[in-house]
């Protein structure tokens, strides 16, 4: 987890993968399967590594919440709403919880990058099957 929190902190100068221009393509795109039209080739082709950018941010971020839970009670006096003694549990849950996220993550964004890579040897074929050939009847 150490090397993650080492990757996070160089992806980018703020700390995360995605900058604004990505997120926003990843907004157009999610606008595109919502209006649930056949998506264009094109958009196919890049779905795989726009969602792998996504993942990662949220990787970032879920490693982001494990550093700063561990950090936390030294910064602020905390107690735990639960009547619970030891807010310091509910913390380590959390960073048990991210650590767990981050490696489902991982997980993602290897079949994102998977999927992006096999539509990208997709491409599109005149339909009519002579025309390619130069004969027609």
């Amino acid at each position: 987890m150490l090397e993650d929190l080492e990757t996070s902190r160089s992806l980018s100068p703020k700390g995360l993968p995605m900058d604004n221009q990505a997120l926003t393509r990843f907004g157009e795109l999610v606008q595109a399967a919502a209006e649930l039209r056949p998506l264009e080739l094109a958009e196919l082709h890049e779905i795989g590594g726009v969602l792998s950018e996504v993942i990662l941010t949220a990787a970032a971020l879920a490693i982001r919440v494990e550093a700063e839970s561990a950090t936390v009670g030294k910064r602020y006096v905390l107690r735990d709403t639960t009547g619970d003694t030891d807010p310091e549990a509910r913390l380590a849950e959390v960073r048990q919880r991210m650590r767990r996220m981050v490696d489902l993550l991982h997980k993602a964004d290897l079949h994102a990058r998977r999927s992006h890579s096999a539509f990208n040897r997709i491409v599109q074929t005149d339909p009519d099957p002579d025309a390619a050939t130069g004969q027609r009847e």
